[in-house]
């Protein structure tokens, strides 16, 4: 099992990158809308983030990307791309769980999108460069 979840830590990290943002980006427009609709013309955002259902789908992709995270840092050789990686899923976990305390500013949302999106383009090189070397190393 340990080896397989190292094997396929990029593709893990990826599609958990990929399904929170799109998460992300669909229940704020959703929200933005449902408030538009509701509050016609006022400006007011009033979503708390609890630990229902979507909370704790939100902390359990934040858990399989640190697992993702580890694993796949683990393959590969570059201290940029491993520095970056760690870098990408702090930011992105530390910007996921203060929404609980109740602050969430646009700008913490934004860079949450940006982290998010960093772990996807991350974990793609790391994909792209590990798989490149193990072929060049195969002799098949």
């Amino acid at each position: 099992m340990r080896q397989n979840i190292v094997k396929y830590a990029d593709q893990i990290g990826f599609t958990g990158s990929l399904f929170c943002l799109i998460h992300c980006i669909l229940t704020s427009g959703i929200i933005v809308i449902s408030s538009a609709v509701s509050h016609s013309g006022e400006h007011h955002h009033d979503h708390a983030h609890t630990l229902d259902v979507w909370g704790v789908l939100d902390i359990t992709m934040i858990l399989i990307s640190g697992v993702a995270v580890f694993f796949a840092t683990k393959k590969t050789k570059s201290d940029l791309l491993r520095n970056g990686m760690w870098l990408f899923y702090t930011v992105y976990a530390f910007s996921m769980m203060v929404k609980y305390v109740g602050y969430e500013p646009l700008w913490l949302a934004i860079v949450s999108y940006g982290a998010s999106i960093g772990l996807i383009v991350s974990h793609l090189i790391n994909l792209k460069q590990t798989h490149t070397k193990q072929s060049e190393v195969c002799t098949c």
